[in-house]
């Protein structure tokens, strides 16, 4: 490379000293305009060749411009200058001077730091003057502070996004033609894997569930095709042990390492998905509450007077037979008669007791029946277990002989329809692992007793095929089953542990494999309850009264005063509006049996209507439901201070409630 301009290695002629000042002037300014400091020393002289204005500005040392520019400048003396302004002296003389003061800077590109902070960038490179002898070393500064602010700046940005991704909670990764080149520690930890290595470069369908990798696939090929975000969506991912959970991800185009991938952010949702099927549970519990409530009631009603006029058939039928045997013991011509009668007393017998049966599944049903929210109150284990082992009784009977082991153990505290859910699953749960076909060899063992723990204890074991060791340890996790697609959600043994848990207990499994499993349920006592004192019986009194009866079912009402007997003098109305009508007329009633659920005026708006026009009545009257409570009818029977009764009636426990009011 040539120099621009001759430089005056020895002093020139007086004659020429003008011209050549006016030709290097002409020289050092052409440079003055541009960004960068250029700076040309001489290292055999130490001689400052060419420098430019910006050169003289970057080092703040403008006093010597003017020197330079004459061809007085010595490299020593800039050096000097530029001392002060350099934040690291000995690094910069080290760099930029030799020893002996002659300049010897490295080839190549290095950069300075000043002392005000700024960041000077320079790139050196050997060259030639006009004469082609080498030994001139042309030095091109640039102030690159700014860059190196924006740099960091940007390294910061980057660090604390970064830092960002690193820490977030939620699953992040990268994926590029369907290989992971990046995930974040969360997708590590939530995946079960220690190392992104163990990732990286995996395809992203190997830990999706077969159902959905489909679905994932077009996810993709979307993404890519229209180059934006798609919705959140819900998939099932696999672990690294094996387990698989639900996720909610959204996925959007980016550019990772300058190449076009897909970022991919998700979060493990299982458990919202079982809080979902839970309160989906529950609402199917509610559904099913509501509907054994409704078929209780109509149910009960007619039962109600099927039960009462079977009893009276029977105690009529009684009453024929006992006469007749008192007026013709041994006549020939009432053999017949008395073969019949007997003949029909052992038919009414019969179908009474199954109307019973009747009474006692439609009374079972209540279990189900309760709405809103979980009542907890001392519960008979044995009750519970009772019902439970009636729903089941199909199933198990199908596959095994059933056992039961019943010691005496206290009252739990807990709700009967959730502790009643739980033993319905586990009894299923224990049929279902026996195999059809064998069922003298088969065996379901239900015991109650009491724990060390001073626990009450509910084992459910049977002798079917046991649970594999590597599956023992999820039986509990939502969404795990080892049954076949579509015969179960994997949801039943998690929602029990959630329920035994929200009672206080625990529940626990002993298993092996080929011999079976025994699932143990405990829970705690109930608190002691003071022991009321047994009130006396109260005596049926012969006395007569009017009773006004108000049912909407007629059949009902006429039972009830069938029931109540002659010394009654019962009136049947049909409805609330017929009842309080009656109430009106000023007939005088010593008591009245009132149904609680009518269409249009129902027993409790008749009893606060009487309340308001005949508060002398309110006391006298009976209620009585068929079971199907809404709230506001659980509530009127837990604050009303009248008596009720369920359907179908207890005939002694209705006249023994009919004589206190009398008495009153």
């Amino acid at each position: 490379m040539a120099l621009p301009f001759k430089p005056p290695l020895e002093p020139p002629p007086a004659e020429s000293l003008e011209a050549l000042s006016f030709e290097a002037t002409q020289s050092w300014r052409m440079s003055d305009d541009l960004p960068l400091g250029l700076y040309l020393v001489d290292t055999r002289s130490g001689r400052v060749l060419y420098a430019n204005h910006h050169f003289f500005q970057l080092w703040n040392i403008e006093s010597l411009e003017e020197a330079c520019q004459r061809g007085e400048g010595l490299h020593a003396t800039v050096i000097q200058h530029c001392l002060p302004a350099v934040a690291d002296a000995e690094s910069f003389l080290r760099r930029y001077a030799t020893p002996s003061g002659r300049a010897s800077p490295a080839l190549g590109e290095d950069e300075v730091v000043l002392s005000d902070g700024r960041i000077l960038q320079r790139y050196s490179s050997g060259m030639r003057d006009a004469r082609g002898i080498e030994g001139c070393w042309l030095s091109v500064f640039k102030d690159i502070t700014e860059r190196r602010r924006t740099e960091e700046a940007l390294r910061r940005s980057e660090q604390a996004f970064r830092k960002l991704i690193e820490s977030s909670p939620d699953s992040i990764c990268v994926h590029r033609n369907q290989r992971y080149v990046y995930v974040n520690p969360s997708m590590l930890k939530g995946l079960g894997y220690e190392h992104p290595s163990d990732l990286l470069g995996r395809h992203v369908l190997e830990l999706i569930h077969p159902d959905d990798r489909e679905m994932i696939r077009q996810r993709v090929q979307s993404i890519i095709a229209l180059g934006q975000a798609v919705p959140p969506q819900q998939m099932r991912s696999m672990r690294k042990d094996g387990t698989w959970f639900y996720g909610e991800t959204v996925a959007l185009p980016i550019e990772f390492d300058g190449q076009p991938s897909v970022l991919v952010m998700g979060r493990d949702i299982t458990e919202r998905k079982q809080m979902e099927a839970q309160l989906l549970q529950a609402d199917r519990m509610v559904v099913m509450g509501t509907l054994a409530a409704g078929v209780g009631h109509e149910i009960n009603n007619p039962l109600t007077y099927v039960l009462s006029n079977l009893s009276l058939a029977g105690r009529e039928v009684e009453q024929l037979v006992q006469e007749m045997e008192q007026q013709a013991p041994a006549a020939a011509e009432t053999q017949g008669w008395r073969s019949r009668l007997s003949e029909l007393r052992a038919m009414l017998t019969e179908a009474h007791a199954g109307a019973e049966r009747v009474r006692t599944i439609v009374r079972d049903l209540k279990v189900f029946s309760r709405q809103g929210e979980e009542q907890r109150a001392a519960v008979n284990v044995r009750e519970v277990l009772e019902l439970s082992l009636k729903m089941a009784l199909h199933e198990l009977r199908s596959r095994a002989r059933l056992v039961t082991q019943y010691e005496t153990v206290p009252a739990v505290y807990a709700d009967g329809a959730r502790l009643g859910q739980v033993f319905l699953n586990l009894l299923v749960n224990a049929a279902q692992a026996i195999p059809e076909g064998n069922t003298q060899d088969s065996e379901i063992t239900v015991r109650v007793r009491g724990d060390a723990s001073g626990r009450v204890a509910v084992d459910v074991s049977d002798t079917g095929t046991g649970i594999a060791p590597e599956v023992l340890p999820r039986i509990f996790d939502p969404f795990f089953t080892t049954k076949p697609v579509g015969s179960g959600t994997g949801l039943g043994l998690s929602i029990c542990q959630s329920i035994v848990r929200d009672l206080g207990g625990e529940l626990t499994v002993r298993t092996e494999q080929g011999r079976g499993s025994t699932f143990t349920v405990l829970l705690p006592v109930a608190p002691s309850a003071p022991r009321a004192s047994e009130a006396a019986p109260v005596p049926v009194e012969k006395r007569r009264g009017r009773v006004l009866i108000i049912d909407d079912e007629p059949a009902v009402g006429r039972a009830l005063a069938r029931m109540l007997g002659r010394q009654y003098t019962s009136t049947v109305v049909e409805s609330g509006q017929d009842g309080l009508t009656r109430l009106q007329s000023g007939e005088a009633f010593d008591v009245i049996f009132c149904d609680l659920m009518m269409p249009g005026l129902s027993g409790m708006d008749l009893y606060e209507q009487v309340q308001e026009l005949k508060p002398e009545l309110a006391s006298r009257f009976i209620f009585m439901t068929g079971g199907a409570y809404t709230p506001r009818a659980r509530s009127f029977l837990e604050t009303a201070p009248n008596g009720w009764a369920e359907k179908p009636f207890d005939s002694q426990q209705l006249l023994q409630m009919l004589a206190r009011v009398l008495r009153e």
